[in-house]
C-alpha cells in the first residue's frame, strides 16, 4: 500500500525557523539590508552580541 505523505504541519518560511508575519518579516530584511548581511547571518550576529555565552568557543588547545 503506497499513500502520499500529507504534510499536517504548515512547512516554516522566509528564510527563518520562526514565522514572522509579512510586515515583520519586510522590516527584517530591511534592517538586515543595512547592516550588509544576510537575515539568518543578521539574527545569529543580533542573538551572539546579547547574549555572548551563545558565542562560539575557541577549539584551539
Amino acid at each position: 500500500m503506497t499513500h502520499t505523505n500529507v504534510q499536517t504541519k504548515p512547512k516554516h518560511s522566509n528564510l527563518t525557523q520562526v514565522r514572522w508575519t509579512d510586515e515583520q518579516f519586510q522590516e527584517l530584511r530591511k534592517i538586515a539590508f543595512e547592516s550588509e548581511k544576510q537575515v539568518g547571518v543578521y539574527i545569529r550576529d543580533f542573538m551572539i552580541e546579547h547574549h555572548p555565552q551563545l558565542a562560539p568557543k575557541n577549539q584551539d588547545k
